[in-house]
């Protein structure tokens, strides 16, 4: 099925299955419902941000020619800290994280965002597949703790990501989740993120926090010490003079690359983020420095949306069909990260968003948000006066049907005068005369067809607009109930062969004579002049080329221009829709749909 690229779908959610759809679906429509109670973000509530450069190391041993991580580039970067779910006092524990964007620095004038990195403390995330967080995230204490006494890794994730932190700028942060790198030898492989800090005083384990019972309760609920004044927002504080001090605030990037296993079991094992990767064998490596030195307003720091699918072709995102993948943690996450920022930010959320919302098991109203209004549809009203209406019904069906056949009469009353005059004076058999009239009167009612056209129709431009009642779509309609009649006295027969190509090119449509396009249906004099077939196309029967749309607009048709390039195919009994292109080589297959604007490939 080809897909309309203007219409409003997601790619991310048109690969999912059914189960992983309905599972990410019910954990988006829960985060949903919770950041319209909470008008905030769910995770990583407070924090503090800057902005500075990445600088990559001019000599970096071990690592392949990268378009972005090569020796000595430099861009600009965003950094956000922030707690886990803590939300209103710093001192308690909690996971830490941090989000890097790196920006481009292409000459633009407005430098666009390259790739958005988010790290969390602790080397492990506690879930493999988003199947399983959706399942940790509604059930109860005793399910989990029932649950980690047969995986004990995933308790040990849990617990190494807690710190108590006196400075967001003393810990390492991990990616936990790994990327496809794309390198220029065209060789691949996985590659995960981490950020250190800059001194290497500062160890792994710098605020690690002893185990708590089985798993720790949950970080929001987490008091801070007895005795400890500090104020509640202390890291941010300490963040802020850091930033501002002689030194500034420098990280480490660092790079922990495998190869893409040949085998599916291996892949999962290497893309499971519950266990890290064994540091022996797959060592970090410092390929860059990270320098924040402006400090960015709280306001700012509200304001950014940090995108996990935010990627480019060298560093991409790894798919996953299935919510039971390894890989389904980092492209499902994706979904619910921007439904979530799109409901925080009051932004009208896209139509594959609010039915995949509807869809799942948990219902989230949103009657009372802006967005709410982007999805009522404006009822059209087709008002026509009474003068329209009566000669849509009495006069308009008269000329559909008597204009016609007396143009036919027209056309073949000089061929047939012939045939009787030879019949009558010549003597010549009337058998074989009609042959000959039916050939010689239907070319000349091709051609009548065409003049007709131009004086009835002129020429429709890609991108027109009409209103459905206006005087031209009348004589539209006048036209096509003649090329209808003429196309079933002989035209149509003629499909497939050069006389039917020089018909409609006679009518306007441009098509290649020296490639040998080859045309076997009448849908595709729908719109003649809107139709495009460049050499070797091919159009097969009974398909239909549309040129133009009516879309329930305020009454409007638009039209837009259907191409078939070089070696392209449109199969029998396929539909192109206006503004639709069969790329080169392409096929469009039998009984199958281009939409508009649509491009095959």
């Amino acid at each position: 099925m080809v897909k309309n690229t203007l219409h409003a779908f997601d790619d991310r959610i048109e690969e999912m299955d059914m189960k992983y759809k309905k599972v990410l679906g019910s954990l988006a429509a829960n985060l949903a419902s919770s950041t319209l109670k909470l008008n905030s973000r769910y995770f990583h509530r407070i924090g503090a941000a800057g902005k500075g450069s990445l600088r990559m190391y001019d000599h970096v041993l071990g690592l392949p020619d990268h378009e972005i991580f090569s020796p000595g580039k430099e861009y600009c970067v965003v950094l956000g800290h922030s707690n886990c779910l803590s939300s209103d006092d710093d001192a308690r524990l909690d996971p830490r994280g941090a989000a890097l964007r790196i920006i481009s620095n292409n000459g633009d004038a407005e430098p666009s965002p390259l790739l958005d990195l988010t790290l969390k403390t602790g080397n492990a995330f506690h879930a493999r597949s988003i199947g399983e967080f959706a399942t940790w995230f509604v059930c109860g204490a005793a399910a989990k703790e029932e649950y980690v006494k047969h995986s004990p890794h995933i308790r040990d994730a849990m617990r190494d990501s807690l710190r108590r932190a006196d400075s967001y700028t003393e810990l390492h942060y991990y990616s936990n989740i790994c990327r496809l790198f794309r390198f220029r030898d065209g060789k691949e492989m996985y590659v995960k993120f981490k950020l250190r800090p800059y001194d290497r005083a500062i160890g792994v384990e710098n605020g690690k926090v002893e185990p708590i019972g089985v798993l720790p309760p949950e970080t929001g609920a987490i008091p801070r010490d007895e005795g400890d004044k500090r104020p509640r927002l202390f890291l941010a504080d300490d963040f802020q003079q850091r930033v501002s001090s002689p030194d500034k605030v420098r990280y480490v990037l660092q790079l922990q690359m495998r190869p893409v296993p040949d085998d599916e079991t291996t892949r999962e094992a290497a893309l499971d983020c519950t266990k890290p990767w064994d540091e022996t064998v797959f060592p970090h490596l410092d390929v860059g420095e990270v320098t924040i030195d402006q400090v960015l307003t709280k306001q700012e720091s509200d304001d950014l949306e940090f995108n996990p699918f935010l990627k480019c072709p060298e560093v991409d995102v790894i798919r996953a069909t299935s919510c039971n993948e390894s890989a389904s943690m980092d492209h499902g996450r994706s979904v619910v990260y921007a439904i979530c920022q799109h409901l925080r930010k009051k932004k009208p959320l896209p139509e594959a968003w609010r039915d995949f919302l509807n869809q799942s098991d948990v219902k989230v109203d949103l009657s009372g948000c802006p967005m709410a209004a982007a999805s009522v549809v404006k009822g059209v009203t087709l008002v026509r006066p009474w003068y329209f209406t009566f000669w849509l019904m009495s006069a308009q069906p008269f000329l559909q049907v008597f204009l016609p056949y007396f143009v036919m009469g027209l056309v073949a009353f000089a061929p047939l005068n012939f045939i009787f005059y030879l019949n009558k004076i010549k003597g010549v058999e009337m058998v074989y005369l009609l042959p000959f009239f039916w050939i010689w009167s239907g070319i000349l009612a091709g051609l009548v067809c065409g003049v007709s056209k131009w004086i009835l129709v002129g020429k429709k431009k890609q991108g027109k607009i009409e209103p459905i009642w206006s005087f031209g779509i009348f004589m539209d309609t006048i036209w096509q109930a003649i090329k209808t009649l003429i196309g079933e006295y002989l035209m149509e027969m003629t499909s497939g062969s050069v006389i039917f190509n020089v018909w409609l090119k006679a009518m306007g449509s441009d098509i290649a004579w020296g490639g040998g396009a080859y045309i076997d249906s009448m849908g595709a004099a729908l719109n003649p002049e809107l139709m495009e077939i460049q050499e070797n196309g091919v159009v097969g029967r009974e398909a239909l080329m549309f040129g133009h749309i009516y879309e329930g607009d305020e009454g409007k048709v638009k039209y837009g221009k259907v191409v078939v390039r070089r070696g392209g195919l449109i199969g029998s009994r396929a539909v192109a829709m206006p503004g639709s292109s069969v790329g080169s080589g392409a096929t469009l297959a039998p009984l199958s749909l281009a939409m508009k604007e649509e491009f095959v490939t």
